[in-house]
């Protein structure tokens, strides 16, 4: 919008709630990757010290089971609001979900 033009368009200043708890989710997300990220380099850089993989998984979980139920919370009423909260439920589940399956499988 054009700076003259800003002081006439009505913004309130409150930041929504549901948008910081989406954006809080996909933080948890993100952390949760990281944790993983850090321990497959970590193993790749010095396999004896490396985090065994359950280890990982559950500081991982630690991360994304908040992001996961901050994600169920963050659903309106609205369509465009089930599809957003479907990218942090996504996110969260996957990195919930796949290192357990891969643990599994690994026996």
């Amino acid at each position: 919008m054009a700076r003259p033009l800003r002081r006439l368009y009505p913004i309130s200043g409150v930041v929504r709630r549901r948008h910081r708890t989406w954006m809080a989710s996909m933080c948890f997300a993100t952390a949760g990757a990281a944790v993983w990220g850090g321990a497959i380099l970590w193993r790749a850089l010095d396999p004896g010290h490396g985090p065994d993989l359950l280890s990982t998984l559950l500081v991982s979980a630690a991360f994304t089971v908040p992001g996961a139920i901050l994600a169920l919370l963050s659903i309106r009423a609205r369509w465009v609001w089930v599809l957003l909260a479907g990218i942090p439920l996504f996110a969260n589940g996957v990195m919930i979900v796949v290192p357990w399956i891969v643990l599994r499988l690994r026996g």
